[in-house]
């Protein structure tokens, strides 16, 4: 588990799966970062290999990578979040999500980046992954919109991993 870090020894079975899971994308590409405008500050990263889809997605909107493409793991972020760079924040989910905004621009410093280490910490789950560039993706498991628990998921070969508020972890198979 190289380059994978956790700073609170985690409780459950199936949180130490999540942590397992989570130590396999080291070393892995995050090859697509979707959100934007009409997402709010919501985000999904494709990492991993790629398999091509039985369908492609009709979404204009998306690459065409992304519309042809699925991902080996993916990671959709309900909660807040930032890009931060060496020196400074680069983007967040606090800023604007206009396509030609700065959490757009963010997004492109970590697609197409080998993830080189991911931090877990406890006790509610929190993730840091830092990438070939320097950057690093930082997700605070709080929450924006008190209707929705889910601070984020991860999706896994077997399944997917939904973390909420207080460090509730399920995983729900596919």
């Amino acid at each position: 588990m190289d380059g994978f870090n956790v700073t609170r020894e985690a409780m459950g079975f199936i949180s130490q799966m999540l942590l397992r899971e989570l130590s396999a994308i080291v070393g892995e590409e995050c090859w697509g970062v979707v959100g934007g405008e009409g997402t709010g500050s919501v985000i999904l990263l494709l990492i991993g290999a790629r398999t091509l889809r039985r369908r492609p997605m009709k979404n204009p909107h998306l690459s065409d990578l992304v519309r042809r493409y699925d991902s080996a793991h993916s990671l959709r972020i309900g909660c807040p979040w930032r890009i931060d760079s060496p020196s400074e924040v680069v983007s967040g989910s606090h800023m604007s999500n206009a396509n030609d905004g700065p959490m757009v621009r963010g997004y492109k410093l970590i697609c197409g980046q080998n993830i080189t280490s991911v931090s877990c910490s406890g006790p509610a789950f929190d993730l840091t992954i830092r990438f070939e560039n320097q950057h690093a993706l930082v997700i605070h498991c709080a929450q924006i919109d008190w209707d929705y628990d889910t601070c984020y998921t991860f999706g896994a070969p077997a399944g997917y991993y939904k973390v909420a508020l207080n460090g509730k972890v399920s995983f729900h198979a596919t």
